[in-house]
């Protein structure tokens, strides 16, 4: 579990290193224009409500994304956009659990038998978390740090799995029938014939594919603190960097048709990682260019 993880962030800090290196040119292209806009800085420097307007850029944890800043009060700040991730897939190899059956009548069937010759399945993480989202930041002291607070509301996916090689996948759909049919006939209680993911397994659908979505709510409230401007006050140009929690419920894995799925452990492993997991970190740096 930690090696996917692993691998995960660091898509993420491949896809946030573009986006600066992008940010460093846009930054260099906006000051040579904010040094030719001098004689407009006094009314930039105006309080008022709803009288400016800031087109933001935005990369981090929580993805990249575009909003819009106004101002609706002297120390108060709204802003409305849309982030997500647009990181590529994340591929790992999961055990097949076939190979650790011992019983001796599930292990002379032929299905399972089949499905025991198969080691390892290469799946493939696929980020697909899309939010539009409404922050207010709150300023209430003359210095660059600042409080936020909002909610996101978007797709539940935060994660989708499945299968690189597409429907190849019928021994084991075939096994845990089998191991479904003796958990029956027997009053057994021989767990599924299927993938693992920590305390989790995935088995396969009647497709012949793993097809698991690890979903989250649909609506998440965000608290935060920041260090910058969202809307420089004396500038076009403003760089600003947001910490907060997402908070999202504790995440479910639920199969293709809706079923979710029940872990294996209750006390230890991802299991216990997801029971506390219920707000997901952000840390996001915008950059924003101020229109009037």
């Amino acid at each position: 579990m930690l090696v996917i993880v692993m691998k995960q962030f660091r898509h993420f800090e491949s896809q946030f290193c573009r986006v600066l290196m992008v940010t460093a040119a846009i930054v260099f292209f906006a000051a040579a224009i904010d040094a030719q806009d001098n004689e407009n800085l006094k009314l930039h420097s105006e309080n008022g409500m709803l009288n400016h307007l800031a087109v933001g850029i935005q990369s981090g944890l929580g993805g990249t994304g575009i909003d819009v800043a106004m101002p609706v009060h002297r120390i108060v700040t709204l802003r409305a956009g849309i982030v997500g991730n647009a990181v590529g897939d994340i591929k790992f190899k999961a055990i097949n659990t076939a190979s650790e059956i011992t019983q001796s009548q599930l292990v002379e069937d032929d299905a399972v038998n089949r499905a025991r010759m198969i080691d390892k399945v290469e799946l493939a993480i696929k980020p697909r978390f899309w939010n539009a989202f409404v922050m207010a930041e709150i300023h209430p002291f003359p210095t660059p740090f600042y409080f936020s607070a909002g909610i996101f509301a978007g797709n539940r996916t935060f994660l989708h799995f499945r299968n690189t090689n597409d429907g190849a996948l019928e021994s084991l759909y075939d096994a845990n029938k089998k191991v479904e049919d003796y958990n029956t006939l027997y009053h057994t209680n021989y767990p599924p014939v299927g993938l693992k993911f920590g305390d989790y397994i995935f088995t396969a659908d009647e497709n012949y594919n793993i097809d698991v979505k690890m979903k989250t709510w649909a609506v998440k409230p965000y608290l935060g603190i920041g260090f910058g401007q969202s809307m420089a006050r004396h500038h076009r140009l403003s760089v600003a960097v947001d910490a907060g929690l997402l908070f999202w419920g504790a995440p479910e894995f639920v199969f293709n048709n809706g079923k979710k799925i029940k872990s294996t452990s209750k006390e230890s492993g991802i299991t216990h990682f997801i029971s506390w997991f219920k707000g997901y970190p952000m840390i996001q740096m915008r950059l924003a260019y101020k229109f009037f």
